[in-house]
């Protein structure tokens, strides 16, 4: 009998699972009866509706702690802290998309149903205590977000971008799944906790290596780390401007989750010597990122390699973690360096999810009828015309600069302070360095917002739903920056995958 129930899942444990799942069924059917008119407006209504209650089953969840699948799923407050990053995310999505769809004329409910399951693949992802279950999450993720940057079928742009992100990640995706054959041939095992041990009882073999280059491959695809980035900038350009914003930030916290699950808990506590290879992989993305946007006269694209530089700063983090794990007893400890690695990485990904998305909202905001608004010209004026909207965009891009009192600058400072913890001296010049550079181009459309003169028929697209989610977004912008304290206690308590 025992034996049995270890198979049996904990139902109480995925409820905010179970929820979204059966809503994002529930639109599927929805759409059906819903006329062509009232779709757009319905069916938005009934999917914001949806994340609003799972997001109440998550804040029930928050004690509960579990493992539950024989060991393969974990519910904890790291997975519980990502998942509140998707459903925030979905929300501002769904607020930003309603008149922008309209425009571009996107009415079919598939849309939100989409959104939903890239959701459902990164709750997956975040709870996955098995190498096998981060690969099913980020296909139901990778799948769900292809359909959604190939939306607009009339733009072309639209067409080629899902294309280019589809064969990219799914050769990616091959990549990931034949690096954890390799891994398993060698432990015997896809288990996340028992491949630690595997390998700190009988050390590394050449297969085994092999298998984790290639699933640091297929992970490092999903965050746009370089150089597995050239997907990124062709698919926010092209994808519908509110999934950009989605997919800028909710796939590349997913992907986090998947590096802090299997470095941290599987692969450095057997050899800290992979520290190196992230050290490269973060240095090369940070300086790449940085570099390739200063030439950037799309506002998409300037913000696609800036999110490309951004993982870099992100992976500092998981670099810092790594350097500060210790083994006593067979167990494994972290140090406060390493605590302090783990909620640093957390916490910048909260942050960096409200200044994006409220950068990409703007983006919205200047498509019209005659302007896509994405071209760092179309700001040209906006602080004359509409103060408060250029004045909310330069909280954004100072945010995202690092500048304080933003939430930027605090999520950069707790990532600097614990790489300067663990040594990687290296590792925070570049990091400084390549914020400096970032400064060009973020201020390159401030300077366009303020100096330029605006055009005869200038216009921006409003809704109520949509400055609900500017509003909101450089509210939190400014409300983690000023009031860190809370926050960063939220994420250090989610941190306790490891404990």
């Amino acid at each position: 009998m025992l034996e049995l129930q270890q198979y049996i899942p904990q139902i109480d444990l995925l409820y905010p699972e179970f929820v979204l799942t059966v809503w994002a069924l529930f639109l599927l059917v929805a759409g059906i009866f819903v006329s062509k008119e009232k779709e757009g407006s319905v069916m938005s209504g009934l999917a914001l509706i949806g994340l609003v209650v799972v997001s109440l089953f998550c804040v029930a969840g928050m004690g509960n702690k579990g493992i539950t699948f024989s060991g393969s799923y974990a519910v904890d407050g790291f997975s519980t802290f990502f998942k509140f990053v998707f459903l925030i995310s979905g929300i501002l999505t769904i607020l930003i998309s309603g008149k922008y769809n309209r425009m571009e004329k996107i009415f079919r409910g598939e849309y939100y149903v989409l959104l939903y399951f890239s959701i459902i693949g990164m709750f997956v992802i975040a709870s996955a205590n098995d190498i096998m279950v981060i690969y099913i999450g980020i296909e139901l993720m990778a799948l769900s977000i292809y359909a959604l940057v190939g939306f607009m079928k009339h733009d072309v742009r639209s067409n080629e971008a899902a294309l280019k992100y589809f064969v990219l990640g799914s050769f990616s995706s091959g990549i990931l799944l034949y690096g954890t054959s390799l891994l398993y041939g060698e432990t015997s095992t896809t288990n996340l906790i028992d491949i630690q041990n595997t390998l700190i009882l009988h050390g590394y073999s050449k297969m085994a290596m092999l298998g984790i280059i290639l699933i640091i491959v297929g992970l490092a695809f999903k965050i746009a780390a370089v150089p597995f980035h050239l997907w990124c900038p062709d698919a926010y350009d092209g994808a519908p401007t509110a999934i950009t914003a989605f997919m800028s930030v909710a796939p590349k916290a997913a992907g986090f989750a998947a590096f802090l699950r299997f470095f941290v808990v599987a692969v450095m506590p057997a050899k800290n010597e992979w520290y190196i290879l992230l050290w490269l992989l973060s240095a090369f993305t940070m300086i790449l990122g940085n570099v390739l946007a200063v030439s950037q006269d799309n506002v998409k694209r300037l913000l696609a390699y800036s999110s490309i530089a951004h993982a870099g700063y992100g992976l500092m983090g998981v670099v810092s973690a790594g350097r500060l794990i210790e083994i006593t007893d067979g167990k494994l400890v972290f140090t406060e360096g390493g605590r302090m690695s783990i909620y640093a990485v957390l916490f910048y990904m909260l942050a960096y999810m409200f200044m994006n998305i409220g950068a990409f909202t703007m983006v919205i905001f200047m498509r019209n009828n005659s302007l896509r608004g994405d071209r760092i010209e179309d700001f040209a004026g906006l602080a004359r015309v509409k103060p408060m909207y250029g004045a909310i965009m330069t909280i954004f891009l100072l945010s995202l600069m690092g500048i304080p009192p933003l939430c930027g600058f605090v999520g950069k400072f707790y990532i600097f302070a614990a790489a300067i913890k663990s040594e990687l001296y290296g590792l925070c010049v570049i990091g400084i360095l390549t914020s400096a550079v970032s400064a060009f181009y973020y201020f390159k459309i401030i300077k366009t917002m303020y100096v330029d003169a605006p055009p005869a028929d200038f216009e921006v697209m409003e809704s109520g739903s949509m400055k609900i989610a500017l509003y909101a977004s450089a509210f939190m912008t400014l409300l983690i920056g000023i009031f860190p304290g809370p926050f960063i206690n939220f994420a250090r308590n989610s941190f306790l995958i490891f404990m």
